[in-house]
């Protein structure tokens, strides 16, 4: 980890001492490339040290691996060989959690309604589970779609497209009529393939397909993520989401990421093609859940106060930054503040892991939870002194919202994505730039903590507007005109 911090280290400064005498680029996605490039070459070398530390001599490999042939060989014998060799197929979770179904099934209603109807997919939460926040946005606009007219949640099923309520499976598959729309609204970049057979359907019936993006990450900061999800994401980007009809955004920053893009890149879409945005919802937790974990509770009992990081640890999330802030401000014995990560192990975080875990203050003012709940997630919220949001790549950034709900003040990289979402109910530093996120936890530490609650939106009010989006055909802007992206630039 590198250290920056000196006696009379200046919290009112910026970058300089960071820079080593070479002036940064100017260009924030030059700066984010070249930052995770770094991290990245960081988590390669732990690799290869941690393949070495776990290296055996050649005389105990040989050992190894005349058992593992024995074993193989066993297996295939005794007809067992899906045991090692891949063939075993991936076996459905059930939905995580199911959606609550309050009387009576509307399925048959709807499927016969003689008006257009709205068919909201959510196969890969229904298959997969997960409770990160494409299936907690999914799982909120599929319940709540059931209170209108004419929506109803499907999932693809041996190819087909099947309501999502168990009941209501065994009838026949859902044939599509001319005005229907189909709203991918999950990743379907998982199942890129079983997508492909259902759209063509809806297109020969002469309905309309609509596909949310979340981001689009993979394809402008490739180094984000692994390699084989960019191609995976691109596969799908080109099957799915330039064949929709209309495209929906998950904030106006998205939409112009993606307009520009398009146009920059000169892809092919539908004439007239129309692109929307609407804003998430922030209640995620107005349910019962189950009871906080100790180590939340612990965390919670000291009088020390604590500063908060959500989020899964990979290397866009800027985890690196917030780490050497707090290194500046404890080394400097300028403050006595805990910091809490909340967030599971995510790609390439093996350094990060090692960093914190090895850290002098780790269980003691560095505390990392890798195995939260809700209702652990939810206790932090409410007595947490403030949001520490170090990110430099986010479609959206639900902790913003999460943590205005609770009215806990919040610290964030200073990108156009979250000045849209926080305004100014958010303090920014500069991004990439622990000098300057520790000056801003130096100054909030010092004020008298308050909660002040920031406007949100709830999860009713946030499905209510994208049914009547939808609906309503009231997208905000469309690529094929003379001037797409003007009304679309983002507010610096």
């Amino acid at each position: 980890m590198n250290m920056h911090a000196t006696p009379d280290f200046p919290f009112d400064g910026r970058s300089s001492a960071l820079s080593s005498g070479v002036e940064p680029p100017q260009d924030d996605a030059t700066r984010i490339a070249l930052y995770l490039a770094a991290q990245i070459q960081k988590e390669h070398l732990e690799l290869h040290r941690q393949r070495v530390a776990g290296a055996v001599d050649p005389i105990t490999a040989h050992f190894y691996l005349k058992i593992k042939e024995l074993l193989w060989t066993a297996t295939r014998l005794l007809g067992l060989a899906h045991l090692h060799d891949g063939t075993r197929k991936r076996i459905p979770s059930p939905p995580h959690p199911p959606l609550p179904l309050c009387g009576v099934d509307p399925t048959p209603a709807i499927l016969a309604a003689a008006s257009p109807r709205l068919f909201i997919d959510v196969t890969a939460t229904y298959r997969f589970g997960g409770n990160q926040g494409i299936q907690r946005v999914v799982r909120e606009v599929a319940k709540r779609s059931l209170r209108s007219d004419g929506s109803l949640p499907v999932v693809i099923e041996n190819g087909k497209l099947v309501p999502y309520f168990g009941a209501s499976r065994s009838t026949s598959p859902i044939e599509f009529r001319k005005g229907d729309k189909f709203l991918i609204l999950d990743a379907s970049w998982l199942v890129t393939d079983e997508y492909v057979p259902i759209i063509e359907k809806l297109n020969e019936a002469g309905g309309q397909l609509v596909t949310l993006v979340y981001d689009l990450i993979p394809l402008t900061q490739p180094l984000s993520v692994a390699a084989p999800m960019t191609e995976q994401f691109r596969a799908w980007f080109e099957a799915i989401v330039l064949k929709s009809d209309r495209i929906l955004c998950i904030s106006r920053s998205v939409a112009y990421d993606l307009v520009s893009y398009v146009l920059r890149e000169g892809v092919r879409t539908k004439p007239d093609l129309r692109v929307g945005w609407w804003r998430l919802g922030a209640d995620f937790d107005d349910h019962p859940e189950k009871s906080i974990s100790a180590a939340a509770f612990d965390l919670v009992a000291s009088d020390t106060p604590f500063f908060l990081s959500v989020g899964t640890l990979e290397p866009r999330k800027g985890y690196p930054i917030a780490l050497d802030a707090f290194d500046l401000l404890w080394r400097s014995d300028v403050i006595d503040a805990r910091y809490v990560i909340v967030g599971r192990a995510g790609w390439q975080s093996e350094a990060l892991q090692r960093d914190i875990r090895s850290h002098p203050e780790y269980g003691r003012r560095l505390f990392w939870l890798n195995d939260a709940s809700d209702a652990d997630l939810r206790h932090c919220y409410e007595h947490a002194h403030a949001l520490i949001f170090p990110s430099m790549i986010e479609g959206f950034g639900l902790p913003l919202v999460e943590a205005g709900r609770r009215g806990i003040p919040v610290i964030a990289s200073d990108i156009p994505v979250f000045h849209e979402i926080g305004g100014g109910d958010v303090r920014y530093f500069d991004l990439l730039d622990p000098v300057d996120l520790a000056g801003e936890i130096l100054h909030l530490s010092r004020e008298a903590s308050t909660r002040s609650r920031s406007s949100y939106v709830t999860w009713d009010d946030a499905t209510e507007a994208l049914l009547a989006l939808v609906s309503t055909d009231a997208y905000q802007t469309r690529i094929g005109s003379a001037a797409a992206t003007p009304d679309l630039a983002p507010h610096a």
